[in-house]
């Protein structure tokens, strides 16, 4: 592996962001090309099924975890940020599927919510669920 790597068939775009990383951190081209060698290394372990060893890509699966954690944890927070974490749009699917399931002319209506508009109604049904879920025992239009 002392051979030169020919760098011809990286996108352009991938190397325009390589050296906005370059000139944003003070790293040399190469050092940003092997940390970004070494984070794909490890996603793509991930993807393929584990070895007959149990193995993913020849490294010990809990290993591997720590090894991404290190690596993936400020690409999640970004991915939280900018709401597009997978299982921040699964939750909002399961929620909006819950609202829809739930007939409000079945629920009493109180004299409070006759008043407010239909949306805010719903939204402090949630928000009771949601403390109820954590354990808080109440909601907070409810005492």
């Amino acid at each position: 592996m002392s051979n030169p790597i020919s760098l011809r068939n990286i996108p352009p775009h991938a190397l325009e962001l390589a050296q906005q990383l370059c000139d944003h951190t003070g790293l040399s081209i190469a050092d940003v090309l092997r940390q970004a060698i070494v984070s794909g290394l490890l996603v793509e372990a991930t993807k393929f099924a584990p070895c007959e060893d149990g193995t993913l890509g020849g490294v010990e699966p809990a290993r591997l975890a720590k090894a991404l954690r290190r690596h993936l944890s400020s690409a999640i927070d970004v991915l939280l940020e900018y709401d597009e974490h997978p299982y921040q749009q699964d939750q909002r699917k399961e929620k909006s599927a819950q609202i829809l399931q739930v007939p409000l002319q079945d629920k009493p209506a109180e004299a409070t919510s006759e008043t407010k508009p239909r949306q805010e109604a719903i939204f402090d049904e949630t928000i009771g669920e949601d403390l109820d879920m954590l354990g808080m025992g109440f909601g907070l239009s409810g005492g």
